[in-house]
């Protein structure tokens, strides 16, 4: 599973240097119901999460390990729900 996280950001990143920033946030795509995209700045320790309806969500002071982890869960909603989502994690909204 790490090998494919790991392919998959090194053609965001790219993709991102190749065209001087156009893709976006770089959140990768990830395969489940609850969430579109994901993202992390580990230097910034921030985790971005786009949810199915457009909505992005940016957490605050969130551990490497903690983004690790829900990259390389079975479900990332459960992990979510689990580990993140009302735990204490500063958050704010952005726009669609």
């Amino acid at each position: 599973m790490r090998t494919i996280r790991w392919l998959l950001v090194s053609l965001v990143l790219a993709l991102t240097l190749a065209c001087g920033g156009c893709v976006g946030s770089g959140r990768v795509p990830v395969s489940s119901s609850a969430m579109r995209s994901v993202g992390y700045d580990a230097g910034e320790r921030v985790l971005e999460i786009e949810f199915p309806n457009g909505d992005v969500y940016r957490y605050f002071d969130v551990p490497e390990s903690v983004y690790d982890g829900l990259m390389d869960a079975e479900s990332h909603g459960t992990y979510f729900h689990r580990n993140i989502r009302g735990r204490g994690y500063r958050y704010a909204r952005g726009l669609k």
